[in-house]
């Protein structure tokens, strides 16, 4: 008779990244309460929805325990998150699976913490389907919040701004989406017409990045606009990068965080956020919440070995 396998524990941390700005949990009651009656134990961090007027007490009804220390949430057999662990984070990790939001490829150091505690890690970002689209994800939202703040730094009603969009994918749209429906003068930018950005960047109050940026054209430092360009934009210009690719198609731009959106270059404001959804903690929590329950089960209930393809894809093993 073959013995039956132990059910994994599951811990959901409580997110402590960008200067305590980032409010929302990973996953909301009602799918912990559905990952409960699957026959899971799972264990939520104290103050986990509190960000978003969660109570504890909506866990514990939803069968969860609440745990106040956080080395009881990272020993457990699944740690979940939104953001990559904090440093000393990753050093509770154990001989355990990290399931959260972790892009290894521009945070090298990420693969040595895990390498060290043993740990194994599913990147959310790299889990797809079969025609490559992601599977967790909230790209039209991050889109949408970004060109609201553009708007709002710009100086001007939208109505008086002058835009020029880079790409046309699910981030770089719901940019687009706002930035129409509020009536800016809007131009998107063709691949082949990038060889005349200086004309086009030419009298612009926005740029919009929203290109994913190859590695070659990364390692290699090649941009699209340079900071000789900047002059071009109107002053008091925004520069909205939607981008998670660093170095990207814009010189001057690095990654910021929700407590320091921005920076100014030049006279420049750049807007890089590192987690645009954040700017609409309750909602994006909720897309995110209902996409994190069905793949967490599946993490939870087959050996690494059963996992099936999409999910070995985006299993890192340093």
């Amino acid at each position: 008779m073959r013995k039956r396998r132990k059910k994994a524990t599951i811990g959901i941390a409580k997110e402590k990244a960008a200067g305590g700005m980032e409010l929302r949990p990973s996953i909301l009651p009602k799918e912990v309460k559905k990952v409960v009656e699957a026959g899971y134990p799972v264990f939520v961090e104290k103050g986990l929805g509190k960000g978003i007027y969660i109570d504890d007490d909506e866990y514990r009804k939803a069968g969860a325990k609440i745990i106040s220390k956080r080395k009881d949430i990272f020993n457990k057999d699944v740690v979940v998150k939104l953001k990559p662990p904090l440093s000393e984070e990753f050093r509770m990790l154990k001989d355990n699976l990290l399931f959260c939001m972790l892009h290894a490829e521009q945070n090298p150091q990420f693969l040595t913490a895990l390498k060290r505690s043993g740990s194994k890690a599913i990147a959310m970002e790299l889990i797809t389907n079969s025609a490559g689209e992601r599977l967790i994800k909230c790209s039209h939202m991050a889109g949408e919040q970004g060109m609201i703040m553009a708007f709002h730094q710009a100086k001007k009603i939208p109505s008086d701004c002058r835009v020029l969009v880079l790409g046309y994918g699910d981030i770089a749209s719901g940019a687009i989406k706002v930035a129409y429906s509020l009536g800016a003068d809007v131009k998107i930018l063709r691949k082949c017409e990038y060889r005349y950005m200086r004309h086009f960047l030419r009298n612009k109050d926005i740029l919009v990045n929203g290109i994913k940026w190859p590695k070659e054209k990364r390692e290699s430092r090649d941009y699209l606009v340079t900071r000789k360009m900047l002059p071009l934009i109107n002053r008091g210009g925004v520069i909205l990068d939607l981008s998670v690719d660093y170095p990207n198609p814009i010189e001057t731009c690095h990654p910021t965080m929700l407590n320091k959106p921005d920076y100014v270059v030049d006279g420049i404001r750049h807007i890089s956020i590192f987690g645009y959804p954040g700017l609409a903690p309750i909602s994006s929590a909720r897309i995110y919440s209902r996409q994190i329950l069905t793949i967490l089960l599946r993490i939870a209930g087959n050996h690494i070995d059963r996992f099936p393809r999409y999910l070995k894809n985006a299993l890192i093993i340093p």
